[in-house]
């Protein structure tokens, strides 16, 4: 493969940063295809409980794939699957119940999905990410809102490291979970930490 001057590989993963970071993928070497470090990421979701309380609730297990043409960085692609059964809670009773055939279903849906369809930038620090999510066998339209929240380098590793939090919506019953919509609210929030490290753009 023909080799890039290095200010050009170090332009690209600029430019690539803020959506690595969507869930926290960790880069390999300016290559083109990254892989998620699930260390560095969290997917999180909470609920309206009897319109007082607020449930929350996260996967322990998840997988993403980022996908960059270093020609064109702006041909972005996130792929990400989630481990239903994986859905956990602070009470394990409503983890289960969550696991159930009311809700996420995983014994006949194991993997809930995610697959970009567009990448928009609106300033510097903010970004809009659209895509399909499909959930129960359902696919439906969603769009999350990406935030930098800071950056700075870490010279004992000669990285940069930047904080993302990405947030959005969705309605549960859209996806066929309508169960205990009586005290459940019908709208759930979903939120997706990420720490990134890259090599510093003032690495030698």
């Amino acid at each position: 493969m023909r080799s890039r001057p290095i200010h050009a590989i170090r332009r690209c993963v600029r430019l690539a940063l803020p959506f690595l970071a969507l869930y926290g993928v960790a880069p390999a070497m300016a290559t083109d295809t990254y892989r998620l470090d699930p260390h560095l990421g969290t997917i999180e979701f909470s609920v309206g409980y009897f319109g007082l309380f607020t449930s929350h609730g996260w996967f322990r297990q998840f997988a993403a794939l980022f996908v960059m043409d270093p020609t064109a960085p702006a041909r972005i692609r996130v792929d990400v699957n989630v481990d239903a059964a994986s859905v956990d809670m602070a009470w394990q009773d409503g983890a289960a119940m969550l696991r159930s055939a009311d809700f996420f279903d995983v014994q006949h849906y194991p993997v809930v999905r995610f697959n970009s369809t567009a990448v928009e930038q609106l300033n510097p620090s903010d970004y809009r990410l659209s895509g399909l999510l499909e959930m129960r066998g359902v696919t439906k339209p969603i769009v999350l809102d990406a935030k930098l929240i800071g950056r700075h380098p870490d010279p004992s590793r000669r990285a940069d490291v930047a904080d993302f939090v990405v947030t959005g919506a969705i309605r549960r019953s859209a996806f066929g979970m309508v169960a205990n919509r009586t005290f459940l609210s019908d709208t759930v929030d979903i939120t997706i930490r990420a720490r990134l490290q890259l090599p510093s753009a003032h690495a030698g």
